[in-house]
C-alpha cells in the first residue's frame, strides 16, 4: 500500500510539472499540444488515484464485510448490478433483501441473460441466496414487456387480471402488477397445488406468473397480508399506496378464473393468507 501511494504521489508531481511547464509554454501549436497534454495526463492521474485503494483492496483479496444490514447489502447487490444493466441493456432491477437473501424483480430479454443478473448479486459478499422473479419477455427496444405488441390475442384470463389491475389503480403498470401479485402468491403454494392451478391457466397468464429461480438459501416464507404486499410492492411497478387494493383486485380475478381450486387454494396457505384469499372470494 505504501508503494502504491508513493507511485501515485510521484505521478502526481510529474503531471504538476507538466502542467507548469505546458502553461509556461508561449501560445503556439507546440504549446497548445503540451496543454492538451497536461490536461490528459491530469485526468488519468485523478483516475488513478480514485482507482487505486480498490484495486489494491481486491488484489489483497479482502471482500467487503458480510455481516452488514440487509439494507446495506441491498445498496452493494444495485452498485454491482448497475454495470450488468447498462452493458445489457436492461432496466432497473428491483432489490429487496430479507435476511440476506436477495429477492429480484424485474423485466429481462431470455433465461441466459436472467442469469447473468443473477450470478453477479449472488457473487456480493454478505449474500447468502438469491430468489429471482426476473420476468423474461423484454424485446429490443421495450422499457417492459406491455411495451411492444405480441401479435397474438389476450386471453380472456388476462384481460380480466390486467382490468382488475387498472380498476385498482395500477393504470399504465397493469402487467407488472399482475406479475407481482401471481408470483408472489402462487409462490406460496406447494408444488403439487401450484401445478394445479397452472393446468387451469392459459399460457399468456402462466407467463406473468413464471415461479422465481433460487441460488443459496431461500428467503423467509410470508406468512401476512403485509409481508404479501411488501412482496407485490417490491416489483416496482406497483404503487405502494395502491398495492393492497391492486393485491386484492388480482386475487379476485384470479380467483374466478380458476373456481375449481378454490377451497384446495384455501386449505393449503397460512391463516392470514387464507382469510386474503376468502376475502377475494366475499368481493366477487
Amino acid at each position: 500500500m505504501r508503494t502504491t501511494k508513493r507511485i501515485v504521489q510521484l505521478t502526481a508531481m510529474a503531471a504538476g510539472a507538466v502542467g507548469m511547464v505546458a502553461a509556461s509554454t508561449p501560445e503556439s501549436a507546440l504549446g497548445r499540444r503540451a496543454r492538451r497534454l497536461a490536461a490528459r495526463l491530469a485526468r488519468d492521474v485523478r483516475y488513478v488515484a480514485a482507482s487505486t485503494p480498490g484495486i489494491v483492496y481486491r488484489l489483497a483479496g479482502r471482500r467487503p464485510d458480510p455481516t452488514v444490514a440487509d439494507d446495506v447489502l441491498a445498496d452493494r447487490i444495485r452498485s454491482e448490478l448497475g454495470p450488468v444493466e447498462k452493458r445489457l441493456d436492461l432496466p432497473r432491477v428491483h432489490v429487496m433483501v430479507e435476511d440476506h437473501v436477495a429477492v429480484l424483480h424485474g423485466d429481462v430479454t431470455d433465461a441466459r441473460t436472467a442469469r447473468l443478473v443473477e450470478h453477479a448479486a449472488m457473487r456480493v459478499s454478505g449474500v447468502r441466496g438469491i430468489e429471482s422473479h426476473l420476468h423474461c419477455g423484454l424485446a429490443a427496444g421495450d422499457t417492459r414487456p406491455s411495451a411492444g405488441a405480441s401479435g397474438t390475442a389476450t386471453s380472456p384470463a388476462l384481460s380480466a387480471l390486467l382490468d382488475a389491475a387498472r380498476s385498482a389503480g395500477a393504470d399504465g403498470s397493469a402487467r407488472a402488477a399482475v406479475h407481482a401479485v401471481l408470483c408472489a402468491f402462487l409462490e406460496r403454494l406447494p408444488a403439487a397445488e401450484r401445478e394445479h392451478v397452472h393446468a387451469h391457466l392459459p399460457a399468456d397468464v402462466l407467463a406473468l406468473a413464471g415461479p422465481p429461480h433460487r441460488r443459496g438459501e431461500p428467503p423467509p416464507r410470508l406468512r401476512t397480508v403485509p409481508q404479501f404486499v411488501a412482496a407485490v410492492t417490491a416489483e416496482g411497478g406497483v404503487d405502494p399506496g395502491r398495492a393492497d387494493a391492486i393485491t386484492r383486485a388480482v386475487l379476485e380475478a384470479l380467483r374466478t378464473s380458476v373456481p375449481e381450486e378454490a377451497d384446495d387454494i384455501a386449505a393449503v396457505l397460512p391463516a392470514d393468507l387464507r382469510e386474503l384469499w376468502a376475502s377475494s372470494a366475499l368481493a366477487s
